[in-house]
């Protein structure tokens, strides 16, 4: 019987609200939606906890639901974060290509064999299959050195291009 009563209460103030949505205009409408949403979603959070159904999943969608405004706000600054973004990448990609060509005119043809391991005559397969080798050995992520890592590179670099 009581959950008979709660569904006509809550069909009841659904009517009630889309009544008074259908008859405002403009900015006084989009507030009452959203208004009525927010109460929507606070009645069944509410309902959720008191029955002890409210469990860690919904208390991070609530919480959600409380900070998108706040986030809606910070869209305006997207295209300045953008711009920042943009700058950053092409700054990245100059320092990076400007390093590159600084290392290979650093190191020698004979530097790079000795640092693969590899004799005069070598092909590009056993180039490969020595970079891959040493990068095995050295590579930052199994404890390897990153100085190294960027040797093996740049060496793997002069022999093949």
């Amino acid at each position: 019987m009581a959950r008979i009563i709660i569904l006509l209460v809550v069909a009841g103030i659904g009517l009630i609200l889309w009544y008074k949505i259908k008859k405002t205009q403009g900015d006084e409408r989009k507030k009452l939606i959203m208004w009525s949403v927010f109460g929507i979603i606070a009645s069944l959070l509410s309902i959720l906890a008191v029955t002890g159904h409210l469990n860690v999943i919904t208390a991070a969608i609530a919480a959600l639901v409380a900070l998108v405004p706040r986030g809606l706000q910070f869209l305006k600054y997207l295209p300045f974060i953008s711009r920042l973004y943009k700058q950053q990448g092409q700054a990245g990609n100059n320092n990076q290509q400007s390093t590159t060509q600084r290392r290979q005119q650093s190191m020698s043809a004979e530097q790079a064999m000795d640092i693969l391991g590899l004799k005069t005559g070598y092909t590009d397969e056993e180039v490969k299959q020595a970079h891959r080798r040493m990068m095995q050995k050295n590579h930052p992520d199994r404890g390897g050195s990153d100085y190294l890592a960027a040797q093996i590179n740049t060496a793997k670099d002069i022999l093949l291009g």
